[in-house]
């Protein structure tokens, strides 16, 4: 009887520590630390807004080393994952790059392109035209009537007018940027880890803070 009482006891004070250690740590995030506040709150935003472009170094290493994004999609609602947007203002062909991944989204097809886009762009540097696009999709496994099909279609405008609209209204001058709730944009240089782990699990820790403090 002892022995599971000093059981229980244990695993309260366990329990308790680990509440306290938490609660500790996210009354460490401050704005203007961890993130800042937007003058004035875009309405209608998704729950965390991600933007990206091909032509952004620190955007290829936050979605395939530091893994951000998949790190901030665990820590949302079931059903919910971050909303991912091109950026239209970087590099020569910054426009057909966000038609391209408009058409990404339409397919459906997201993670099979974004790697060897973004290999295209900044590695090989073999995107030029509207066509180098194509075979990228091509050569990824889309059939070329799919992604003919999607690229003159009327949703594909939609995304992509969708997405220079959003562009517009976070007033988005950097990537990679990350907004939560239409309202908080993440500050990149915030976190206090230096790994690579401990820097993503930050990163999607001040992303849920920033949730759960608006709900």
């Amino acid at each position: 009887m002892l022995k599971h009482m000093k059981k229980y006891l244990l695993l309260a004070l366990f329990s308790a520590f680990s509440l306290f250690a938490f609660a500790s740590h996210a009354a460490d995030y401050q704005e203007g630390k961890q993130y800042i506040k937007l003058q004035n709150k875009v309405p209608n935003a998704p729950a965390v807004v991600e933007f990206f472009s091909f032509y952004c170094p620190p955007c290829n290493q936050f979605a395939n080393v530091y893994k951000v994004g998949q790190a901030v999609n665990e820590r949302l609602p079931q059903g919910e994952k971050v909303v991912k947007y091109h950026a239209s203002f970087l590099g020569a062909m910054g426009e057909e790059l966000t038609e391209a991944w408009s058409i990404a989204i339409a397919l459906g097809v997201e993670d099979k392109v974004e790697q060897p886009l973004f290999d295209a762009v900044q590695k090989n540097k073999s995107i030029n035209s509207k066509e180098d696009i194509r075979q990228v999709f091509i050569k990824a496994g889309i059939p070329a009537e799919e992604y003919d099909g999607a690229a003159h279609s009327f949703m594909v405008k939609s995304i992509t007018a969708k997405q220079k609209n959003a562009l517009e209204a976070f007033g988005v001058r950097g990537t990679p940027s990350f907004y939560v709730d239409g309202q908080y944009q993440i500050k990149n240089d915030g976190m206090q880890s230096k790994t690579v782990e401990g820097y993503r699990t930050e990163y999607a820790d001040v992303v849920k803070f920033l949730i759960d403090h608006n709900k």
